[in-house]
């Protein structure tokens, strides 16, 4: 992405948008009090596995043409689906095992999820945003979902302005799972979307700008998960650790620095190898930001059909609706303990600047009780 010259610019539109309205909110205070902290796991109403499989089959989405990343096209979702999956689960079902909590009734139902990207209206299943929708689908099929088109805008200015107006739609709306498969990053693409292997001249002086117009003194307003794809420059990005390479990283990482409780509702995904647990050589590591990163897989709806840490989000996401129908009384504080303390550890033992708490374990993020230690 371009950037703009006028930092006075930048911090004006941070201001309004992504400080007061996010990051700000997701750090300018201190959730709870001094009193010890405990989890409320009183169960929500469970669905069905049955139900789950219906709301797929009678998805819009899943009679609409299908165009796969690689641009081969079929006529529908379900018809991709017989010749993808031989009419099977789709992939992203699969890796996460999220049909071992669809038979425990735990589908997502009811659950508001938003998704922040790139959508058209031309009837097809052809856009970024699609593909992310039709990931976190295949987690929780039965969760309440509304989409926002952020990234239509020429500038950066303009795009900061619809991202705080679809983060203002979903926090007001109670749409308190959000995902976010966009970004700004230090190491530059083209049009087409591949990295070129220039820099972004600017970025470091637009995370200062932004840095410098966090007010900790912001109220407290927003209740949002921020479920966050971490990035796909690794191979560009030359130190590879997060808080250099991605724009939402680095300001969380600089007012941490400063002394604030910065993210306590903000996640950051990166992404596995297909069929390995090997992290894959375009995500970043967790560097820094270990303490907020979980990896998953990131194929969108077959095996090898589609790569990058914008599909291991929705899958957090998704399993974020699952845990917020089993335990309706969390915050969205607490469902993001209960999703990185649930992961399967990878690497170095115990949470690691590479993989951060590890592999989303879906299973463990519905049976939390001695696994997690609140926070």
């Amino acid at each position: 992405m371009s950037g703009a010259s006028n930092i006075s610019i930048f911090k004006k539109f941070f201001i309004a948008a992504i400080i007061v309205s996010n990051l700000s909110a997701c750090g300018g205070g201190v959730e709870g009090s001094s009193s010890p902290i405990t989890y409320n796991y009183s169960q929500g109403t469970p669905s069905s596995e049955a139900s789950a499989d219906q709301t797929i089959t009678n998805s819009l989405a899943y009679s609409l043409p299908y165009d796969a990343p690689n641009g081969t096209s079929y006529a529908s979702v379900a018809a991709a689906n017989v010749t993808l999956n031989a009419g099977g689960d789709a992939v992203a079902t699969v890796d996460t095992n999220a049909r071992s909590a669809w038979q425990q009734g735990w589908t997502g139902k009811n659950v508001k999820v938003g998704i922040a990207d790139s959508f058209n209206t031309n009837g097809r299943i052809d856009a970024h945003g699609d593909w992310v929708a039709l990931v976190q689908s295949s987690v929780a099929p039965e969760a309440t979902v509304e989409y926002a088109d952020v990234l239509s805008a020429s500038t950066l200015a303009g795009l900061i302005l619809d991202v705080s107006a679809a983060y203002d739609y979903f926090e007001t709306n109670g749409y308190h799972i959000i995902n976010n498969s966009w970004g700004i990053e230090r190491v530059v693409r083209n049009a087409s979307g591949a990295y070129t292997g220039a820099v972004y001249a600017d970025f470091d002086s637009l995370v200062s700008a932004t840095v410098q117009a966090f007010d900790p003194n912001s109220p407290e307003n927003a209740q949002g998960l921020y479920i966050v794809a971490g990035g796909n420059g690794g191979q560009y990005c030359s130190s590879r650790q997060i808080q250099n390479c991605n724009w939402f990283a680095a300001v969380t990482d600089k007012i941490r620095e400063d002394g604030y409780p910065a993210g306590p509702r903000l996640i950051f995904v990166g992404s596995l190898e297909d069929n390995s647990n090997d992290l894959a050589a375009y995500s970043y590591f967790a560097g820094d930001l270990k303490e907020d990163f979980i990896v998953a897989h990131d194929d969108i709806f077959s095996p090898g059909d589609g790569a990058g840490t914008s599909f291991a989000a929705p899958r957090v996401a998704g399993a974020a609706a699952l845990v917020k129908q089993k335990f309706p009384n969390l915050t969205s504080a607490q469902i993001k303990q209960v999703i990185l303390q649930t992961a399967d550890d990878l690497g170095a033992t115990g949470v690691d600047a590479v993989f951060g708490y590890g592999k989303l374990n879906i299973l463990n993020t519905l049976s939390p009780q001695g696994r997690v230690v609140p926070k």
